[in-house]
């Protein structure tokens, strides 16, 4: 049995190692819709050579499951005249039409994560110009709006004419979209209009810089050989349990990377004194929401892509998950600075009846509780089940866009049961890593019970863990309202 599950992981390994050599996932993200515009001014003319780099989910809602070349090739021509018509050239302060070539529009597709496709559509345009010049002309690209992704434009002038200024590089950055500089995935370019002059005759023309990244926003993937099991040929039960723990790990690797309150849930049970079994509650909570996010927004994806695009969904869970978490400590660093507040008053008191002894009221000895090292402080800060799903839920409510790929990937396969079990999986092994980092907190904490430490410090530690979730869930919602494409859309 040993024997023939170490075969079954070499092999699951093997795979894993192979795939991306086949299947590459898209660069900038799951949800990136790219841009680039190749302008070049011309006698008597500016052509325009625009192209589209899709990532998988927006590919697979545009061409469903299934895609084919063919079915690639008709949506392209179908969206020319769209296409064209939110390209805007102005040359001399008129608006010139640009004119596609429909014969020459092509449209391809390539394998991208969890057996989806991306797409790329070139679509050459042509507009005419009137007069000798020299010209002062403007091009903007306002094909797909706000939607996140690499956008570019880039400026060059043909033979008989001269670029004489342009706000736009010169210099192509991304080769039309076929190779993303690396160091430039986190912050891809976001130039979708330029400004440009030109005159007619001989001479030389002006060179613009490359730009830099200018803080385009998107959404980032991760887990190739995760994605890449639900379309494995051979589901036989030695390769199912071993994609489970595969996909397990993954989630486990995704909860270590930066988010899902792994220092909210610390602060929130080292100031509570939970248990191991309040951990092991967190846990299942992120397991449920992380998992429940996952199937609303495939279901999203799927059927109403036409009306709420997934992609923009990602800043607001990210603000509502920051939210709660500001609700949660506010709510609780409120009680517990009220509290804080009492055990003091009634130390200031006790101290005070202890030199006046006849003064003293024993109406006020259940305030004592003798903690650890003989000590006096205030109780044990009451942990509710409101509070433990406030941070289980804030915890899982982002979902991981790789478990969203294996979900719509499971469908286009017909493999549903599958991905949603592999998508199960994947959250299980997220909350593990949380309810991991929970349990060496609350065993943690214990050990520090047994030192002796100042009785003043003890009292203030869970008014200070509480002002810790604040301060993080505050910091989580600013991080946030920074990841809206154009601006947060209420101060717009």
């Amino acid at each position: 049995m040993i024997r023939r599950l170490a075969v079954v992981l070499a092999g699951v390994a093997a795979i894993a190692a192979a795939a991306p050599a086949v299947a590459q996932a898209h660069p900038l993200g799951n949800f990136t819709v790219n841009r680039y515009s190749f302008v070049v001014v011309g006698k008597d003319s500016v052509k325009v050579t625009f192209v589209l780099d899709e990532a998988e989910i927006p590919t697979f809602q545009a061409l469903g499951g299934s895609p084919t070349h063919g079915a690639a090739q008709a949506w392209a021509e179908a969206r020319v005249a769209t296409f064209a018509q939110k390209l805007h050239l102005t040359v001399g302060g008129r608006q010139v039409a640009l004119v596609p070539d429909a014969g020459r529009v092509t449209a391809t597709l390539r394998k991208g994560q969890g057996g989806l496709d991306c797409m790329r559509v070139t679509v050459p345009l042509t507009g005419r110009i009137a007069g000798a010049g020299p010209f002062t002309a403007t091009f903007s690209d306002d094909t797909f709006g706000d939607r996140v992704g690499w956008k570019e434009i880039v400026m060059r002038a043909a033979p008989g004419a001269v670029l004489t200024r342009s706000s736009a590089s010169t210099h192509d950055v991304s080769d039309m979209l076929r190779h993303y500089p690396s160091g430039m995935l986190s912050t891809p370019l976001d130039v979708r209009s330029a400004s440009f002059g030109y005159r007619y005759g001989s001479g030389t023309s002006v060179s613009v810089g490359a730009p830099q990244g200018q803080g385009g926003e998107s959404v980032a993937i991760s887990g190739g050989a995760f994605t890449d099991l639900v379309t494995h040929r051979d589901l036989g039960l030695g390769f199912v349990l071993v994609a489970l723990v595969i996909a397990m790990f993954w989630g486990a690797v995704h909860a270590l990377s930066p988010g899902h309150g792994k220092s909210i849930v610390a602060a929130y049970l080292v100031g509570s004194r939970g248990t191991a079994r309040h951990a092991a509650f967190l846990g299942l909570t992120v397991t449920v929401t992380h998992t429940a996010s996952i199937f609303a927004l495939g279901i999203v994806t799927l059927y109403l892509s036409d009306y709420i695009l997934p992609e923009t969904l990602y800043p607001w869970l990210s603000v509502i998950s920051g939210l709660v978490v500001v609700g949660m400590g506010g709510s609780i660093l409120v009680r517990r600075a009220r509290r804080l507040r009492a055990t003091q008053q009634h130390h200031h008191h006790h101290d005070h009846d202890h030199a006046h002894p006849h003064g003293h009221d024993h109406d006020h000895d259940h305030l004592h509780h003798h903690g650890p090292g003989g000590h006096t402080h205030e109780p044990p800060a009451a942990i509710t089940v409101r509070s433990m799903l406030a941070l289980g839920i804030s915890g899982g409510i982002l979902p991981c866009p790789s478990a969203l790929v294996v979900m719509l990937g499971a469908i286009a396969v017909h493999r549903v049961a599958f991905g949603l079990v592999l998508v199960v999986a994947f959250s299980f092994g997220l909350a593990a890593t949380l309810t991991g980092v929970g349990m060496l907190v609350v065993y943690a904490r214990r050990l520090v019970d047994r030192v002796p430490s100042s009785g003043r410090l003890v009292q203030a530690a869970p008014t200070f863990s509480a002002a810790v979730i604040t301060i993080l869930g505050v910091a989580l919602t600013a991080q946030a309202l920074g990841t809206f494409p154009g601006g947060v859309p209420l101060l717009g």
